[in-house]
C-alpha cells in the first residue's frame, strides 16, 4: 500500500529555500512583462537578490492575481503526507507572519511551509503604511 503523499512547490528568496504546497501557484514565470502594481518584491521572507522569476498566486477569493518575486523555483517534489506538520502553536505565536503554517522534511532538513494567498495578502495590506 502506498501512503498518502502531498505536491510542494520549492523556491527560493535570498538564501533560503521554502516550500508551498502546489496549488496555491497558477503559474510561474518571467516577472519582466508583470506591471509594477501586481509584484510582490518584498515579503515575511525577506527580498530575492534577482527580480526574474515569479510565482502567480491568486487570492483566497481568487478575484485577484499578484506575482511574488523570487530568486528561482526549484521544482515540485512528493512528499508523504507524514512529513508536513503544522506549525507548533508557540512558534505560531512568535511569528510575525501568520503565512507561515507549517514544517516540511525535506532530504532529513526542515524547511517552512508557506501559505502564498496569505503571504501576498498581508504584503498587500502593508503596502500603504510603506508609502505614507
Amino acid at each position: 500500500m502506498t501512503e498518502p503523499t502531498s505536491e510542494i512547490l520549492l523556491f527560493q528568496v535570498g538564501a533560503r529555500v521554502f516550500a508551498a504546497v502546489v496549488h496555491d501557484a497558477v503559474r510561474i514565470g518571467a516577472v519582466r512583462d508583470v506591471p509594477e502594481d501586481d509584484l510582490v518584491l518584498e515579503s515575511a521572507l525577506g527580498a530575492p537578490f534577482a527580480r526574474a522569476r515569479g510565482i502567480v498566486v491568486a487570492s483566497h477569493e481568487g478575484a485577484s492575481e499578484r506575482t511574488l518575486v523570487v530568486d528561482q523555483v526549484v521544482g515540485v517534489r512528493s512528499v508523504p503526507e507524514a512529513d508536513v506538520q503544522p506549525l507548533p502553536a508557540f512558534a505560531a505565536a512568535c511569528l510575525v507572519s501568520g503565512a507561515v503554517t507549517g514544517l516540511v522534511m525535506l532530504d532529513e532538513a526542515p524547511l517552512l511551509l508557506v501559505d502564498l494567498p496569505t503571504l501576498v495578502r498581508e504584503r498587500s495590506l502593508a503596502a500603504p503604511e510603506l508609502t505614507a
